[in-house]
C-alpha cells in the first residue's frame, strides 16, 4: 500500500523494539486507550499472538524516502458475518507529527477494509485527551456516532469514550 510520502507492510518483528518507545512516551499515550508501562517482552508476546489472529491487521507505516518506520496503524476486532472493524493508527515518530502522514494512511486502510477485506463499516475510539485526532478522522471521512460518558479509566480519570465510524458507501463517495 503506497502513499505519497509512505507505504504501509506488515508489522515485523524487527520494528517490535519501536512500539514500547511509542507508547511509553507520555506525550503519546495521553492519548491512546491502553494500559502502560509497556514493555518489550509483552510486545513479543503481543505479536505472536497476533500472527495468529486473522481478526486483526497490523502494519507498520514506513517513510518512503528512508525506509524509516515511523508509526503503525491497523485494523482490529475484524468482524467478517458481521463486516465490520476497529481501525487505529499511531506515529510514534514525532518528527512527522504535523506532515498530514494520517491523511495517506488512513485512506490506504480504508481502501483495503473495504475493498479486499469487505468490510461495511470502519470505527475507532478516542478518548477527550484526543481532540486533534477527531479532527483528523472527521477530515477523512468518519462521522461521530456518539459518545459514552465517563465510559473509559484510563490516566487515572473516567473519560469520555468517542465512536466515530465511516460506512463502505460513504467511502465511495469521498474516495
Amino acid at each position: 500500500m503506497q502513499g505519497n510520502q509512505i507505504y504501509l507492510r506488515p508489522l515485523e518483528k524487527e520494528d517490535l523494539i519501536l512500539r514500547p518507545k511509542w507508547l511509553n512516551d507520555p506525550e503519546i499515550n495521553k492519548t491512546l486507550l491502553i494500559s502502560i508501562p509497556i514493555g518489550y517482552a509483552q510486545t513479543v508476546q503481543w505479536f505472536e499472538k497476533s500472527l495468529k489472529d486473522d481478526n486483526k491487521l497490523n502494519l507498520s507505516i514506513c517513510y518512503k524516502e528512508t525506509d524509516q518506520v515511523i508509526g503503525m496503524t491497523g485494523l482490529l476486532n475484524i468482524n467478517h458475518l458481521h463486516q465490520h472493524a476497529q481501525f487505529y493508527i499511531t506515529i510514534g515518530e514525532k518528527e512527522f507529527w504535523g506532515k498530514k502522514i494520517p491523511d495517506e494512511v488512513i485512506p490506504l486502510v480504508l481502501d483495503h477494509g473495504f475493498m479486499e477485506l469487505n468490510l461495511q463499516k470502519i470505527y475507532l475510539w478516542t478518548i477527550n485527551a484526543n481532540d486533534r485526532a477527531r479532527r483528523v478522522y472527521e477530515r477523512n471521512g468518519f462521522s461521530l456516532e456518539g459518545v459514552m460518558r465517563n465510559h473509559y479509566y484510563c490516566r487515572g480519570k473516567h473519560q469520555n469514550l468517542y465512536q466515530h465510524a465511516i460506512l463502505k458507501n460513504e467511502w465511495l463517495n469521498i474516495k
